[in-house]
C-alpha cells in the first residue's frame, strides 16, 4: 500500500512537468528553428544559440522588431563555433495567447528572424504575416532596456541562472513567465524531484 502511495505522488508529479521543445536559433541561417511552436500550459521552450551572436527577445504581432512592455529578452548569447553553452527558456503560462519573438541582433529581424509560440488557429496573425512586416522594418531590431525583462532564465552547462533583472514575476500578457531556478535536483527514484526557488 505504500508504494502505490509513492507510485502516485510520483505519478502527479511527473505529469506536472511540461513537456520542452527546443529552438535552434541560427544554425547556419537566419531563423529560428522551428519558428512555430505548439506549447501546452507549463511546456517550457529553451532556445540554443549557434554562432555568431544572437539573441531571442518577445515583441507584439503589432510591432515586429520591437520589444514588448515586459516582454522576455535573453541578451546576446554568442558562438564562436557550434552550439553556445548557454541556453535560454521561457515556461508557457497560457496557452491562447500567442507569444512572438524576434532576433535583436542587427538586421535579423528585418530579415525574417522571428517566431511564435501558439500560434491562433485562425485569422490574419499568422508567422507569415509577422515574418512580412518584419521585413518592412527598415532598421535594426530594438533591443529591449535589460537583459530578461520578466521573462526566462539562462543556462549554462547543466546549470541554471536567472538573468532577470526587473522585480516583476511573471509577463503582463500571461503567456510566458519567469522561470528563476537557482538549483534544479532530479532524483532517480519513480521521478520524483526537488528544487529550489530564488
Amino acid at each position: 500500500m505504500r508504494f502505490s502511495t509513492i507510485f502516485s505522488a510520483s505519478a502527479i508529479a511527473g505529469a506536472a512537468l511540461g513537456a520542452d521543445h527546443l529552438v535552434v536559433v541560427g544554425n547556419g541561417s537566419l531563423k529560428f528553428e522551428p519558428d512555430t511552436i505548439t506549447a501546452a500550459e507549463g511546456d517550457t521552450v529553451t532556445f540554443k544559440f549557434w554562432p555568431k551572436n544572437h539573441s531571442v527577445a518577445q515583441g507584439a504581432f503589432a510591432k515586429p522588431c520591437e520589444p514588448m512592455d515586459n516582454g522576455f529578452w535573453s541578451g546576446y548569447i554568442p558562438s564562436s563555433q557550434g552550439a553556445a553553452a548557454d541556453t535560454y527558456m521561457i515556461e508557457v503560462k497560457n496557452k491562447s495567447t500567442p507569444i512572438w519573438f524576434y532576433c535583436t541582433q542587427g538586421q535579423h529581424c528585418a530579415g525574417g528572424m522571428v517566431g511564435v509560440i501558439n500560434q491562433a488557429a485562425t485569422g490574419n496573425k499568422t508567422i507569415d504575416a509577422y515574418k512580412n512586416a518584419s521585413t518592412a522594418f527598415a532598421k535594426a531590431g530594438v533591443e529591449p532596456k535589460s537583459a530578461a525583462g520578466t521573462g526566462g532564465m539562462i543556462m549554462a552547462n547543466g546549470t541554471s541562472m536567472s538573468n532577470s533583472s526587473s522585480s516583476g514575476n511573471s509577463n503582463k500578457t500571461g503567456a510566458a513567465s519567469t522561470i528563476q531556478v537557482s538549483g534544479l535536483t532530479f532524483a532517480g527514484f519513480l521521478g520524483v524531484f526537488a528544487y529550489n526557488l530564488l
